[in-house]
């Protein structure tokens, strides 16, 4: 064993998938969202070392001071969001639930604009972030009768297959990531055909040479490039997906097609960059609903500051960190709202 650590870890989290999977099966989606909240608050508590840089972390991207309480309050209260979309999903994708059951507990605005761009022919591409329970709201919108595709990642800890069968209970076309060029591939069909693909821009990547390296929240994060891509190849309308609250139904709002880029064509970085900055918007919005203790961002360092490069931008320029933390820091100069 080259890691017993690392290997133990490992262990950890696939047994802590188990678990939660059997609780999920146990309580039945009708109990899962306070299952959920409770396995939020116990990870929010537990976790502390995690904790203490996360606060570090989105108290300098939301553009606080570290220590403040208002940042403590929005990621405990991201810690039961997640928690609730978690026990959710795997309740829903364990085993077929009744559409009529799920409809009070999604509720979605914006309809309109995705059945637009429906009509001009070419599919439509739904751009999300880890903001809620997006897995829900695909299921909605195929029991409204959409072709609905989702596009998602496998991780070592879930049992292989668990996600596409799960979608395939409610007629939902599962397309795996993991599967690289093969998984484009069905994308770019399912959107030629005219379906909806669901995908989102945060997912992260492995390695940052798989992917863009963005400036995203203040720290640079490989991204992939395959949503920004697709449009292009499939000269789809892309919609991003606003989550807009978690008391009681999750509420989310489809937005109007992104307006396309004007001119010659621009590289392919500049357009990941432009997809990053939507759900980036989206986050500073409502930073309590996503996940910023996942480690797609919060195991990665600020870059160190270039005040001279921030002044050229009329930016504030860098405050030092109050709180040790193992990277070196840079606040962003947005502030929350």
């Amino acid at each position: 064993m080259a890691d017993p650590a690392r290997w133990l870890r490992r262990r950890g989290r696939r047994l802590l998938f188990h678990s939660l999977r059997l609780l999920a099966r146990a309580g039945g989606f009708a109990r899962a969202a306070a299952l959920g909240r409770l396995a939020g608050e116990l990870e929010y508590r537990l976790a502390w070392r995690r904790r203490r840089r996360c606060l570090h972390d989105m108290a300098l991207a939301l553009g606080r001071e570290p220590g403040d309480p208002w940042v403590a309050a929005r990621l405990r209260r991201a810690h039961h969001v997640n928690g609730r979309a978690v026990l959710e999903i795997l309740s829903l994708l364990d085993r077929r639930q009744d559409e009529r059951a799920l409809a009070p507990a999604c509720e979605v605005e914006g309809l309109e604009h995705l059945h637009g761009a429906l009509a001009g022919g070419r599919g439509a591409i739904l751009l999300g972030a880890h903001m809620g329970n997006a897995v829900l709201l695909a299921l909605r919108l195929a029991a409204a009768g959409l072709p609905v595709s989702v596009v998602y990642r496998q991780a070592r800890m879930m049992t292989a297959g668990f996600f596409g069968r799960g979608f395939s209970l409610y007629g939902v076309d599962g397309i795996l990531a993991n599967e690289g060029i093969r998984a484009y591939g069905r994308m770019l069909a399912a959107v030629r055909k005219g379906r909806v693909v669901l995908v989102t821009i945060d997912q992260g990547v492995k390695r940052p040479t798989d992917g863009v390296v963005v400036r995203f929240l203040g720290k640079d994060m490989a991204m992939a490039a395959g949503p920004a891509q697709l449009a292009r190849h499939a000269r789809a309308p892309v919609l991003p997906i606003a989550a807009l609250g978690a008391d009681g139904p999750w509420r989310f709002r489809i937005e109007p097609p992104l307006a396309p880029a004007t001119g010659t064509r621009p590289p392919l970085e500049t357009e990941v960059e432009r997809l990053a900055r939507v759900s980036e918007r989206q986050i500073l919005a409502h930073p309590e609903l996503w996940s910023w203790h996942h480690r797609r961002w919060h195991k990665l360092g600020f870059p160190p500051c270039d005040n001279a490069r921030r002044q050229r931008a009329g930016a504030e320029p860098c405050r030092p960190s109050s709180v040790t933390s193992p990277s070196s820091s840079c606040s962003s100069s947005t502030k929350a709202p």
